[in-house]
């Protein structure tokens, strides 16, 4: 390895290391509480000279939202390549949603604009449409397999997006008891709840005669 390709290899790894102490200092205090200042002193490396690897903290609070939502994209992706079926498909990428709630709680408190968070995207990310489109495309199969109406697709995804973002986020401030496993089981019900809603769009219920 040459002298450029060593520095350059240095310079990056440098830069992980930054957006990982991010990340370590939002996880025990709160995106609120991260500063570049203590960012470099977590990697005992110079204030100023931080601001070579990111103009400030907007800039890297963008790099890891991206990253963020490039993480979750993969996790449900690689989730509903494994389904048996679309029902199954629909019920892995919630888990790999949760999944990745679970693993990464910063990143996702940083996504959604939890925790304090006080930049602002200026315009919808692509990663994010992304995800939508994910979520659009498994709720379509579950709808197309059954026969069922796709009338209101939109609403059926915001609807189960929703439910689970909401779900998380009260996971992740402590107001749901039993935690994670708790949440899981919740979403579990509230799909197989939309499934049996969705087919009462088609074949509703009669009501008794009176």
């Amino acid at each position: 390895m040459g002298r450029r390709e060593r520095r350059l290899r240095d310079q990056q790894e440098l830069r992980q290391s930054m957006l990982e102490a991010a990340r370590a200092i939002a996880l025990a205090e709160g995106w609120s509480h991260v500063t570049m200042r203590k960012i470099a002193d977590r990697i005992e490396y110079s204030h100023a000279a931080i601001y070579d690897y990111f103009e400030n903290k907007d800039v890297l609070l963008r790099e890891l939202l991206h990253e963020g939502f490039r993480l979750l994209e993969a996790d449900m992706r690689r989730a509903r390549a494994h389904a048996r079926d679309p029902e199954d498909a629909l019920r892995r990428i919630a888990h790999g949603y949760l999944g990745f709630a679970w693993r990464y709680p910063e990143l996702y408190r940083l996504m959604y604009g939890l925790d304090g968070v006080t930049f602002r995207v200026s315009e919808p990310e692509k990663e994010g449409r992304q995800i939508e489109d994910v979520a659009t495309g498994t709720v379509k199969d579950v709808l197309d397999a059954h026969g069922w109406s796709t009338e209101h697709l939109t609403d059926q995804v915001n609807i189960l997006w929703g439910t689970i973002h909401g779900l998380v986020t009260l996971t992740l401030i402590n107001s749901i008891p039993g935690g994670q496993a708790q949440a899981t089981r919740l979403v579990e019900r509230a799909m197989q709840a939309m499934l049996l809603a969705w087919e009462r769009e088609i074949h509703p219920v009669p009501l008794p005669n009176r």
